[in-house]
């Protein structure tokens, strides 16, 4: 009985990949950086209302997690020749190009300044009073370094932040002086949970302001599916312009993705997210609009703090436009 069963299953997902072949659809993966919550909306969105499927793709979305690079699953997809796209932050993907020599190329900018702020338990008046443990999440501490310079490594000792709620447990309880936050998650734990005073900064407040999120594919896949990524990129913003004019709705299409998620706080973080994707720039450019003089000064500051060998950009920005205006 189990192989019948077996035998069956097989037989249904051929007859589905032969239907999709004959629908003319490409069949496209959209790697997420995290597990799909607020930041990722426009995607299930896009899929959900058929702006994909409008464009002639079939979209499968890939959730992320702790372990899970896009990098590396990007590269693998790619490898294999397929039509795949990912989400990371672009100071990654630009040390994955210098270090590892990988193909990867920047599409578009999801965040057009970082989402991510400072806590901390004192007051910081100037970057130099920064000292001690910082907590922040494996991949994401090059703002802090960068914001620091050269030598950061005897101003500030960084610690990967864990600790119930939303990672901030380590530092609510005082474990650390100082904790990486998002406006759209653990600020909002932060001003609900703290019980003694704190102070919060943005990276701009120290000279880091760096694109984040941004849509990100290999320099083969763009060669071999120029029509379909320039397709991809215009649905994909379509469903971010609709998750923002329809939140109520854009929450039942998170909760189908994601069932664990509680839909209120993400909408609350939602509104959080549109301050920095709907923007004076993306509302005459786009959403997804790719500042490249912001990308080269994090090449720049990069490169003064020691973390990459060179600030050169040569190939990394192919910005494909939206047309999608917020």
């Amino acid at each position: 009985m189990k192989k019948a069963i077996g035998l069956l299953a097989v037989g249904i997902l051929t007859v589905l990949a032969l239907v999709s072949a004959q629908d003319g659809m490409t069949k496209v993966s959209m790697i997420e950086s995290w597990f799909i919550h607020a930041e990722s909306i426009g995607d299930p969105v896009a899929v959900d209302k058929g702006f994909y499927k409008a464009a002639g793709l079939d979209v499968t979305v890939v959730a992320g997690g702790p372990g899970l690079s896009p990098i590396d699953r990007v590269m693998a997809e790619s490898k294999a020749g397929k039509l795949v796209f990912g989400i990371d932050y672009p100071y990654n993907l630009l040390e994955a190009r210098q270090k590892q020599k990988l193909p990867l190329v920047i599409l578009a900018a999801d965040f057009q300044g970082s989402a991510m702020q400072i806590l901390s338990w004192k007051p910081i008046n100037k970057i130099s009073d920064v000292s001690g443990n910082f907590a922040t999440w494996i991949g994401y501490d090059k703002p802090i370094k960068a914001a620091i310079g050269k030598g950061w490594e005897s101003k500030v000792q960084v610690v990967n932040q864990q600790g119930d709620p939303a990672t901030l447990g380590g530092w609510l309880a005082k474990q650390y002086d100082y904790a990486s936050a998002m406006i759209y998650n653990e600020v909002m734990v932060a001003q609900a949970q703290a019980k003694d005073k704190y102070y919060q900064y943005s990276y701009k407040d120290f000279g880091v302001d760096w694109p984040e999120n941004v849509l990100f594919t290999t320099k083969d896949v763009l060669k071999k599916y120029p029509n379909e990524v320039k397709k991809f990129v215009e649905a994909r913003y379509k469903g971010y312009q609709y998750a923002f004019a329809n939140p109520e709705e854009a929450g039942e299409i998170l909760a189908k993705y994601n069932p664990n998620l509680d839909i209120a706080f993400e909408l609350k973080g939602l509104e959080q997210i549109k301050k920095i994707m709907v923007t004076p720039e993306t509302q005459k450019n786009g959403l997804g609009y790719v500042d490249t003089a912001k990308i080269a000064k994090m090449a720049q500051q990069l490169q003064a703090a020691g973390i990459l060998e060179s600030a050169s950009l040569t190939g990394f920005v192919q910005a494909v436009p939206s047309g999608v205006k917020p």
